[in-house]
């Protein structure tokens, strides 16, 4: 099953945290993602303040709907950083994989740095 058609475990501090091979592996799986710091992220640029309010926006109902939340930051007011980490396991997980590759397929989240 491709990762965009999973569906995120409500229970994170259950989850088994990704070794490193895993982690190699999955983010070839989700292209425009990084890994840093032990996180992955991806930055948007939008243009400006209110387009990435409304991105934030749909960020919130996807996350609401998985039930795994991404850390959020805008700035320069015209650009959004997305990140997932599973914080209950303290490293990441196949939720984290399986969120960015939900952005990934969603046509309104595909516009990347």
């Amino acid at each position: 099953m491709e990762l965009h058609a999973m569906k995120c475990d409500p229970n994170p501090g259950r989850l088994s945290p990704l070794t490193r091979k895993e982690v190699l592996e999955y983010i070839r799986a989700v292209p425009g993602w990084e890994i840093r710091d032990g996180r992955i992220f991806r930055i948007y640029d939008l243009g400006n303040f209110q387009k990435c309010e409304e991105f934030f926006i749909e960020i919130a109902d996807l996350s609401k709907r998985e039930g795994h939340y991404p850390d959020v930051r805008i700035y320069q007011g015209k650009s959004v950083e997305v990140s997932f980490y599973t914080y209950p396991v303290g490293s990441l997980t196949i939720n984290d994989f399986i969120m960015a590759a939900k952005m990934n397929f969603k046509e309104r989240f595909k516009k990347g740095k």
